[in-house]
């Protein structure tokens, strides 16, 4: 659900930073008539580092993904209706570690160069690679998922949007949080979980 071109996220610790062993609940349907707002969000690092890193490392095999920050804003509308407006998003940082034996014949310039040119594509912001030995990189992004209007669906426990399809998936309602749940290609594992709260 999570996803975007350097960082097609996937689950690590439920919360604003990411950190942990586990993130998410298991998806389980239920009732998501009402206003949610964007509360928190997790990513499980050990799939970011198996799955996505591959995509960040070019040609750094050991290049590791750090310190995870995402934090969800905006909100989404589901009427009665079967109607829906949405502004909600995820602000994602991400540091990547390129260690002095990648950059060893080099510089950190041009090892994150194709990083660094990605930098206005697929709500990427900024990537900042300060020049030193070994060099970490921060990625700043922004990832829509539901930034639109139109007609929402259920089926079991997965929730879908048109016009928005970066927002389908597995679902789960507990109380006053309305967790949007993505699984690995397995469908085994949680890979993210962004948390709505209820208004």
């Amino acid at each position: 659900m999570l996803v975007g071109v350097a960082l097609s996220f996937a689950a690590a610790g439920c919360g604003g930073s990411g950190g942990g062993s586990t993130c998410g609940v298991a998806p389980c349907g239920g009732d998501v008539v009402g206003t949610w707002v964007g509360s928190s969000a997790c990513i499980d690092r050990a799939l970011l580092n198996a799955d996505i890193a591959p995509a960040l490392k070019g040609s750094c095999p050991t290049a590791t993904v750090a310190a995870v920050s995402l934090e969800p804003t905006g909100m989404l509308d589901l009427a009665a209706d079967m109607s829906y407006t949405g502004t909600l998003a995820v602000n994602a940082m991400l540091d990547v570690n390129y260690p002095a034996s990648c950059v060893a014949s080099s510089t950190c310039a041009d090892v994150t160069a194709p990083l660094r040119a990605a930098v206005g594509t697929n709500g990427i912001d900024s990537v900042n690679c300060p020049d030193t030995a070994a060099c970490t990189c921060t990625i700043v992004q922004t990832i829509d998922i539901v930034n639109a209007t139109g007609t929402w669906a259920t089926s079991g426990t997965t929730l879908t949007f048109a016009n928005a399809p970066g927002g389908d998936g597995p679902y789960c309602v507990q109380g006053s949080s309305l967790h949007m749940i993505a699984l690995d290609a397995t469908g085994t594992k949680i890979v993210d979980d962004i948390v709505l709260t209820r208004q």
